[in-house]
């Protein structure tokens, strides 16, 4: 209940005159609150203790105008309000429906409450009760995080709500997308909107953001990033100048770790941030879509497409997109890229393939083979110390590092599997044991021929892995597809 006791009032008010406190009764509301998935709205009165202090009888008589309007307006859109309503200035909402929550916090910004300023924040989840009358949960707790983002008059919305609301807006009125922000205390940074409408402000300073990060869910990488100091220098040139690019090559060349290396090197370009997609485990072209919704965290809706909601999505947003093991999805890959990239104009794309996804405007460049001079030799003594610490390339065991690496052709998957040995195996052991790629031109592998002989390795080692577990070879496969 947005009000005072006494005690409240003496402690905030001083000696200012007492407004008589409400009870749940008054708002003639008797219902249970809301469960399910609600959208909920919370509010305080920006800079409340210093507007007491220094305007008195105009916030004591604000106050009381505040709560006629929030006692009009939150049953007046079907909403319910808890019995605990927060502490001093604050208060709750929970609406069925969130075009309902939407349109009560625009009539309560309306409303005449200077030097009243409103902070609103509308978040939609499944909440929990923690008795009949009162919420509990990360529901509650996300919306009240919104809503410390902003400024006094102004509503903020988050991403899963303004999905839900975009076409059922009052009238008048529109969103300004705002970007995404971490929240305090939360894991998962929110997509934050702005309300906004003739009536009332619209302008406000940057959201209150302790500090700014942009919002990524790349893979964590637990080993090194070895070499590709060149490689990285001119990629990030091409991603800068090309909205698509395709880092091409067969299995195994490094195609993935190179793209995570590189997109965390240019976060900082994408105030929107980075999205990784990961689109090995799909079978079925038709889902690539909807794993790149889900991946996005975009919930389905009733009448509209996995598509538009992607385009929604991203929209004027500067935002990079990864698709990483494009080469089984090359047509789906190649429509939704065409699509994304026509309808979002600062939308960047970073793809992985074994082969280009042929579509207008893509760049296409090859990763190659490490250098067999020094950068594949780092590779496979970086990787060797992590099976056997005390492993170390010398003047006396440099050569055969060398040649092991010429016979894998600077394949960094290649190399990370064959360092793993040395745990078990003698550097002659391995050099001895590693199957010939014959009929495969070093320095310019086919696909088939790189697959068969990747293949070959893979088995090579899984008696180790089954006998020692050395490696988890997987693992390792994953970062070099």
């Amino acid at each position: 209940m947005f009000c005072f006791t006494r005690a409240a009032m003496l402690t905030n008010m001083s000696q200012h005159a007492e407004i008589p406190p409400l009870t749940w009764s008054d708002l003639g509301v008797g219902d249970l609150l809301p469960t399910g998935t609600v959208t909920l709205l919370l509010a305080d009165v920006e800079g409340s203790t210093r507007l007491w202090e220094t305007q008195p009888e105009k916030m004591t008589i604000a106050l009381a105008e505040l709560n006629r309007a929030v006692d009009q307006a939150v049953p007046a859109f079907g909403g319910v309000r808890p019995v605990e309503q927060g502490e001093g200035d604050s208060f709750v909402a929970a609406f069925a429906r969130a075009s309902d929550a939407v349109a009560c916090a625009l009539a309560l910004q309306r409303a005449p409450l200077a030097p009243i300023k409103l902070r609103l924040g509308l978040h939609t989840g499944e909440v929990q009760l923690r008795d009949d009358a009162n919420y509990a949960g990360p529901t509650i707790n996300r919306t009240a995080r919104l809503r410390d983002l902003g400024h006094g008059g102004q509503t903020l919305l988050s991403g899963v709500t303004e999905s839900l609301v975009a076409d059922r807006l009052p009238d008048g009125a529109w969103l300004a997308d705002l970007g995404s922000y971490p929240l305090r205390d939360l894991p998962r940074p929110e997509r934050v909107v702005q309300l906004c409408h003739p009536d009332v402000c619209n302008e406000f300073p940057p959201l209150r953001v302790r500090t700014v990060v942009v919002s990524h869910n790349l893979p964590a990488q637990l080993t090194s990033f070895v070499g590709r100091q060149a490689e990285m220098a001119e990629l990030q040139s091409l991603v800068a100048d090309n909205r698509l690019v395709t880092l091409t090559g067969a299995g195994g060349a490094g195609k993935t770790r190179l793209a995570v290396e590189l997109t965390a090197q240019v976060l900082g370009e994408f105030g929107d941030g980075v999205w990784y997609v990961d689109l090995a485990p799909i079978t079925i072209p038709d889902v690539m879509p909807v794993t790149v919704a889900r991946t996005l965290g975009l919930p389905d809706q009733p009448g509209r497409s996995t598509m538009e909601l992607l385009v929604r999505f991203f929209g004027e947003k500067t935002m990079l997109l990864v698709l990483d093991n494009c080469e089984h999805l090359l047509d789906v890959c190649g429509s939704l890229v065409v699509e994304l990239l026509a309808a979002c104009p600062h939308l960047t794309i970073l793809a992985t393939s074994r082969e280009p996804l042929g579509v207008p405007g893509e760049l296409s460049w090859r990763v190659p083979s490490l250098p067999l001079a020094d950068q594949a030799i780092e590779l496979f003594a970086d990787r060797a110390r992590r099976a056997r610490p005390n492993f170390v390339v010398g003047e006396d065991n440099t050569e055969l590092v060398r040649e092991i690496c010429e016979r894998l052709d600077g394949i960094p998957l290649a190399i990370e599997l064959d360092a793993a040995r040395v745990r078990a195996l003698s550097l002659p052991q391995i050099l001895g044991s590693l199957p010939c790629p014959g009929g495969v031109e070093s320095g310019n592998l086919r696909v088939d021929g790189r697959r068969q002989f990747l293949g070959a390795m893979i088995e090579l080692l899984q008696p180790v892995r089954e006998r020692d577990q050395l490696v988890d070879i997987d693992g390792i496969a994953a970062c070099h597809r």
